[in-house]
């Protein structure tokens, strides 16, 4: 068994040990300097990693302004004690404010600079009406816990809308674009800076809603230890988001490109909307419980959440639907040739992580060609489904039998311990074909099948794929008879000799 340690940067560790320490001080008395000091800090460590993030050779020219307008985001932060010094200097009290707002709107410009994955409109309305259920979610999360009771309080006028609503409503709003971003999908190497960032952003919209809870409800202490910590947590995530992104995209990196399989590289984003519709209900049925009238709110508030659930429930279902025929042959149910890409991908990568083998079988029927020419389209439709049954009883889970088109068929077969089983499936494969009984006439099924299979962190999907092809031409030389050959060194083409 192979034992695999992670080795971690030495600015990350740097990171959390400042992270840590500026924690310990934050609840002592001097924790309102202490969160000063950790914004500079943070803000210097964001601002060298992003401007390190956006040098890095590979990058696009989106990328690359937009690492470049999150690092002017972090010089925002790095001055703003700077910043408040002149504000009050000429009269302005808000300072604190207006260097929050600069900062935030700062990190709004540089999200809608990310480049996301090319994609359909309908795809690009369901991410956005996405990131509007996230919005709508955290508003309400708003209302009930800081903008309601501040109202209540206050009254309404736009001084105690501002007063109340303008830290988390901005917060709110970078919280809407970092979901907009996830759920449009980022390049491989931006995607894991972008969940710091959406963390980062989360604890902010934390930290100030909590402020304006505390506000709206009377005189009760404001800059809380615990309010510090968000702040300086907040922060801490932010520059970490950062750190991440120089290590993927910085100088000696090549950055990737968006992702075309959104749904695939998504899997973690896709539930923020259920997850911000299941607070909304529990903040209702909280506030029905709270004020002890369950009669009627709290029943129709209960009954709303259930209808809900239901709903997104067969949503799920229905979505799971669609992507499973997107990636499943029509003629027979077997996996497509997207996901025998897909599939193959992960099973080379997997192996590479555990130590095993993988392997990959070409099939191609023989005469097949003459089952359509004599008994009709219609007949050679039959053998394919009865051949696509045959390869369901011959491969073990968790192997996959695909159709690539026509009559060709390949297998992936993952996680193997020994070589050897590929060559077991294999004859199994060709002991199992036998006549079928196709439109009244007795068919023969044959086919050549070759064998590819690949040591761990060996070969990609394409090589592997190329050997398993040149293992089935080999077997095809014995056509009509039912052949598989695994696949040889001398099978490659003899390079061409260079001329002097």
């Amino acid at each position: 068994m192979r034992l695999r340690t992670a080795r971690v940067p030495v600015a990350h560790l740097l990171l959390g040990l400042l992270y840590a320490v500026l924690l310990v001080l934050a609840t002592g008395s001097l924790r309102h300097n202490v969160a000063e000091l950790a914004r500079v800090l943070f803000g210097l460590i964001g601002l060298v990693a992003a401007g390190r993030a956006a040098r890095g050779p590979g990058l696009a020219t989106r990328g690359r302004r937009a690492w470049t307008a999150v690092a002017v985001s972090f010089a925002v932060l790095v001055t703003a004690p700077l910043l408040r010094l002149a504000l009050h200097r000429v009269g302005i009290e808000a300072a604190d404010d207006v260097t929050h707002v600069a900062f935030v709107l700062a990190l709004l410009v540089a999200l809608q600079m990310f480049p996301a994955a090319r994609t359909t409109r309908r795809e690009r309305w369901k991410s956005a009406i996405d990131a509007l259920t996230v919005l709508v979610g955290g508003s309400m999360v708003l209302w009930y816990t800081s903008f309601g009771p501040y109202v209540e309080r206050h009254g309404f006028s736009a001084t105690v809308v501002v007063s109340a609503a303008l830290y988390p409503m901005g917060d709110l709003a970078l919280l809407f674009s970092v979901a907009r971003v996830l759920l449009r999908g980022a390049g491989d190497a931006a995607r894991r800076p972008l969940r710091w960032l959406a963390a980062g952003a989360m604890v902010l919209f934390a930290g100030d809603a909590l402020h304006g809870h505390l506000d709206g409800h009377g005189p009760v202490q404001l800059h809380s230890p615990w309010q510090f910590i968000c702040w300086i947590t907040a922060d801490a995530l932010l520059a970490a988001g950062a750190l991440f992104a120089a290590d993927a995209l910085g100088p000696g990196r090549r950055a990737s490109r968006p992702s075309r399989d959104v749904r695939r590289h998504l899997r973690a984003a896709r539930f923020l909307p259920y997850a911000a519709v299941a607070v909304a209900h529990i903040l209702m049925l909280g506030a029905a419980v709270s004020e002890g009238t369950f009669f009627p709110w709290g029943g129709l508030a209960a009954g709303s959440a259930l209808l809900s659930a239901l709903v997104l429930w067969r949503q799920t279902l229905v979505q799971r639907e669609s992507d499973e025929q997107a990636v499943t042959d029509h003629l027979t149910g077997l996996a497509n040739r997207s996901r025998f890409r897909a599939t193959d991908a992960r099973s080379l990568a997997r192996a590479a992580r555990t130590g095993r083998h993988s392997a990959v079988l070409v099939i191609d029927m023989n005469g097949f060609k003459e089952i359509n020419d004599t008994l009709g389209h219609k007949a050679g439709d039959l053998v394919l489904i009865e051949f696509a049954a045959l390869l369901r009883r011959c491969v073990p889970g968790p192997g996959l039998p695909c159709r690539l088109g026509g009559d060709e068929f390949a297998v992936v077969l993952p996680d193997l311990d020994d070589p050897g089983r590929a060559y077991e499936v294999a004859g199994r494969i060709a002991a199992e074909l036998a006549p079928v009984v196709v439109a009244g006439r007795l068919v023969e099924m044959a086919a050549s099948i070759g064998v590819a299979v690949s040591g761990p962190g060996e070969l990609t999907h394409d090589e592997i794929v190329h050997r398993a092809d040149l293992a089935m031409y080999r077997a095809k030389k014995h056509a009509p008879q039912t052949r598989w050959a695994a696949w040889q060194e001398s099978m490659e083409p003899a390079a061409e000799p260079v001329a002097a």
